[in-house]
């Protein structure tokens, strides 16, 4: 019985971990999203396909700790024709920048919210 508990509880401990992970990346996914669309929104263009796609991720020190910095890009069209690319960055759950490559040239908004 003993043999049966001793790999039960290291098994339910790598599936926890990994229901977190993926809990954890569906709410950054979905974060990007409404960024990447509130962005597009506020420059009148629409967000195709209402997709964003995970560039890149690296850790990075953050005042609590250590946390991922995700790159993603997305794609948008300012005058329904034409597919332009935009991107953004997150770290953690919290936006930093925002751009797209627009008709006009790029536009880019920064995020970062100041300590008080």
């Amino acid at each position: 019985m003993s043999g049966d508990l001793s790999a039960t509880i290291p098994a339910l401990l790598v599936l926890a971990a990994l229901v977190l992970w993926w809990h954890g990346w569906i709410q950054a996914l979905e974060r990007a999203r409404v960024i990447a669309g509130s962005f597009c929104r506020k420059q009148h263009w629409q967000l195709l396909d209402q997709t964003v796609s995970l560039r890149g991720i690296r850790i990075a020190r953050g005042e609590r700790g250590l946390l991922l910095v995700r790159s993603w890009r997305f794609e948008f069209s300012a005058d329904g024709s034409q597919r332009l690319s935009g991107g953004l960055i997150t770290a953690g759950l919290r936006p930093l920048r925002v751009w797209g490559d627009g008709p006009d040239g790029r536009v880019i908004e920064e995020l970062v919210r100041q300590s008080r």
